[in-house]
């Protein structure tokens, strides 16, 4: 019977301090169905790096509270925009995080609208580089905003430009560059098709892995990593 070490969030948190930044480019994949807690676990992850630039783009039309934060700054997961400016982190454009560097592109209900303005952030992305790009909901911009193929362009630049992308995704069957990540957390998902996704993504199929995928508690993840001396897939819990 196959079986997962559990091991504390914190200590493979201290795993990814260690072997990534933009420099590195490792990619994140975060899967997991709404209510798992990708948003919290990107959190975590852009608290790895304060001082770097770094981009959400979130499709979604309306405002999200787990962004905006509990203490109610907006400003505190990067500075909500409706428009990404070229060099946006020079002194004048005042953006969110700890060190003033982090931008959250907002969706809106006129979806080519929404479509346009995330087109022109990827290649700004693209052309500029440096930068920790999260993708929260990534099979809506690959399915509804057909932003696929700029997504893969931006990948494909990793350790070349800097750019590392975390991809957030509740399933995978449109995911563009899901193949590309070095780093994978599968969390709560429902259903037999979601867990055997679940399992492919860290490479396994069978019964006990899918079962394993299927059995990740909300806020719970399993970790794994294709960076050198990477260890065997753990629960982080």
């Amino acid at each position: 019977m196959t079986t997962l070490a559990t091991v504390p969030l914190e200590r493979v948190l201290q795993r990814v301090a260690a072997i990534w930044g933009p420099d590195a480019a490792p990619h994140h994949l975060v899967y997991g169905q709404t209510g798992s807690g990708k948003t919290t676990l990107i959190k975590a992850l852009l608290a790895l790096c304060p001082y770097e630039r770094a981009l959400i783009l979130d499709p979604k039309p309306h405002p999200d509270p787990v962004w905006d934060g509990p203490d109610g700054d907006p400003h505190q997961w990067g500075r909500p925009i409706t428009r990404l400016d070229p060099m946006f982190t020079y002194p004048d454009r005042d953006g969110g995080g700890p060190y003033r560097r982090w931008y959250r592109l907002t969706g809106s209900p006129d979806r080519d609208d929404t479509e346009r303005r995330f087109g022109q952030a990827l290649d700004t992305v693209a052309a500029e580089g440096h930068c920790v790009l999260v993708l929260d909901d990534v099979r809506e911009m690959c399915r509804q905003l057909h932003l696929a193929e700029r997504i893969d362009s931006v990948m494909n630049l990793g350790r070349s430009a800097s750019v590392l992308v975390v991809l957030a995704a509740t399933e995978t069957s449109y995911v563009s560059g899901r193949a590309q990540a070095g780093m994978t957390w599968v969390g709560s998902t429902t259903g037999l098709d979601a867990a055997k996704a679940g399992a492919a993504l860290l490479g396994h199929s069978g019964k006990e892995w899918t079962q394993l995928a299927g059995s990740v508690e909300p806020r719970q993840w399993i970790y794994a990593d294709s960076q050198p001396d990477n260890p065997a897939p753990v629960l982080a819990a």
